[in-house]
């Protein structure tokens, strides 16, 4: 088996804790958010919206936009504070990766948190950089509660039409339901992006020891068109595309080391850590997450899909279609490093 089979075990895993972490932050800003969608909908439904001229109208606007701005700066402040933490807890579980996973000793190379941090705030993803992804929530909220509020005063609404309009239905999302879903994509892919950049940056540190990149997806029904395309592609080590490919994008990217030949190396010159997997600068071989997830213990499906469905889903009764564990399980990152310090100890490494 190639080492780089072992390190599509190991990222595959680390990505199953990390949606959870994702998972965690996101209800963490949703709580925050409660308290500014409960402060906009009080401001409106206050005011008789007919009887108040262009000018009143405008003053409202002119309110609900200072409410949001000031509402969403500690939603801000906590996902810029997640992403600081989790760029220096990449790094380091990457590192722990390479001094466990690989047979031999080599000398990798970490790049500081610092390093880090600066190439996820300057590096665009989807077009934009950090801040921009960050102001755009505010923005887009304020922009949406604009137009739903000026349309409905020309249309004649009533109060209770225009509320309605803001927080939704049953059967029609509302201004305030497509905030949220804009705040846990905004969430999921700044953090989808943080941990890419930290293990890019690894990689192009350790170009010596790394030849190339493999883009793992998830290949599940909610794989998009792109990331399905590019799965198990091999990019150059400092080229090409990397995760995030697209809004709350899932895939990652695993190192294909540099074979020992590769490496000037001749096997019987270096002591071996552990027979584990060769280093024959191979890929990983095909694996998707279901077929990855039938190989692990029965107490790890259980813990990802909960035990009913995870009994279906050895009996063959439950198709793989969801990347994500069972709804409400969430960990924080203190959580993820148990787990994943749990995991290399039951691997013996």
């Amino acid at each position: 088996m190639a080492i780089s089979d072992d390190f599509a075990d190991a990222t595959i895993r680390h990505q199953v804790y990390l949606q959870r972490y994702k998972s965690g932050v996101v209800n963490k800003i949703l709580a925050l958010l409660k308290g500014v969608e409960s402060d906009i909908v009080q401001q409106v439904a206050k005011r008789d919206l007919q009887s108040l001229t262009r000018r009143q109208v405008d003053q409202l606007l002119a309110n609900l936009k200072r409410k949001i701005n000031q509402g969403y700066e500690p939603v801000i402040d906590l996902l810029n504070d997640q992403v600081k933490q989790l760029a220096g807890y990449e790094k380091r579980w990457q590192m722990d990766m390479f001094s466990k996973t690989v047979p031999i000793d080599l000398d990798f190379i970490a790049p500081s948190d610092e390093q880090i941090i600066a190439s996820v705030i300057a590096r665009p993803f989807q077009g934009l950089q950090l801040k921009d992804w960050y102001k755009g929530l505010p923005d887009g909220q304020f922009r949406r509660l604009r137009e739903a509020i000026r349309q409905g005063y020309v249309d004649g609404d009533t109060t209770q039409q225009i509320v309605q309009a803001i927080r939704g239905t049953k059967t029609t999302s509302g201004i305030l339901s497509i905030s949220r879903r804009a705040a846990e994509t905004t969430a999921r892919t700044a953090l989808s992006h943080t941990a890419n950049v930290a293990r890019n940056q690894v990689y192009r540190r350790n170009r010596k020891l790394i030849k190339s990149v493999e883009w793992v997806a998830t290949l599940d029904s909610r794989t998009s068109a792109i990331c399905r395309a590019r799965d198990g592609k091999v990019y150059p080590t400092d080229s090409g595309p990397r995760p995030p490919a697209h809004p709350a994008c899932r895939s990652t990217t695993i190192p294909v080391l540099k074979s020992l030949r590769e490496l000037g190396i001749k096997a019987d010159e270096v002591p071996v850590k552990s027979t584990r997997a060769s280093m024959n600068g191979q890929v990983s071989s095909e694996l998707n997450y279901g077929a990855w997830l039938r190989k692990q213990p029965v107490s790890f499906q259980n813990e990802v899909l909960g035990i009913k469905k995870a009994q279906l889903f050895r009996r063959g009764d439950l198709a793989m279609d969801r990347f994500v564990d069972r709804k409400g399980n969430e960990l924080t990152l203190d959580q993820l490093r148990e787990r994943e310090s749990a995991a290399w100890a039951k691997a013996g490494l």
